[in-house]
């Protein structure tokens, strides 16, 4: 998923082994603790901290807190949880200086880009947006939209405003290109 956002995880060649090579390095109950790790991007780092099955409360959120390594140039946090979280610490959650995102493990399973009847997504640039506005003279109103809370917006990590550009292809549609704008 974090290569697919675009951020650098070439440094962390590990972050894909069998299963066999998981269990001999974490054992069968790892500690949530230790799988956490920080990648960098062009414009920003993003440190991702997995949560264990506990139900997360006002004092989990103070634990993540402490285990976030550089606090002044974290722009993103994704927390990879298991179970829910009480409403205290998404308010806390709120309170960081920097974006935090949850994403539950099990969304983790299947990448559902790599699904065989899914289209191909690409994220436009602003100069690209412009361009796709200007081009056809909309607002960004006017554009088809996506809801921010679309599985595939959360699968890339997309802002309200952004345009993806959906390319559709296959035995159904031969070839069909649209733009959505999330809000």
């Amino acid at each position: 998923m974090l290569q697919d956002r675009g951020y650098d995880v070439i440094q962390h060649a590990n972050l894909s082994p069998s299963l066999t090579e998981f269990c001999s390095r974490f054992d069968q109950n790892p500690n949530p603790q230790t799988l956490g790790f920080c990648v960098p991007h062009l414009s920003n780092t993003v440190q991702v901290v997995f949560v264990g099955p506990k139900e997360i409360r006002k004092g989990t959120v103070n634990e993540i807190c402490s285990q976030i390594v550089d606090k002044g140039s974290l722009k993103w946090l994704i927390l990879v949880v298991q179970s829910k979280m009480t409403s205290f610490a998404k308010k806390d959650l709120e309170n960081f200086p920097f974006k935090v995102e949850t994403i539950k493990i099990d969304d983790l399973l299947v990448n559902i880009t790599k699904h065989v009847l899914q289209p191909k997504y690409e994220i436009l640039t602003d100069e690209e947006k412009q361009a796709l506005l200007t081009k056809h003279n909309l607002d960004e109103k006017q554009l088809p939209h996506m809801l921010k809370t679309d599985t595939i917006a959360r699968y890339y990590g997309l802002e309200k405003g952004q345009v993806v550009k959906i390319t559709h292809s296959g035995p159904v549609v031969n070839f069909d290109v649209s733009d959505r704008c999330v809000v």
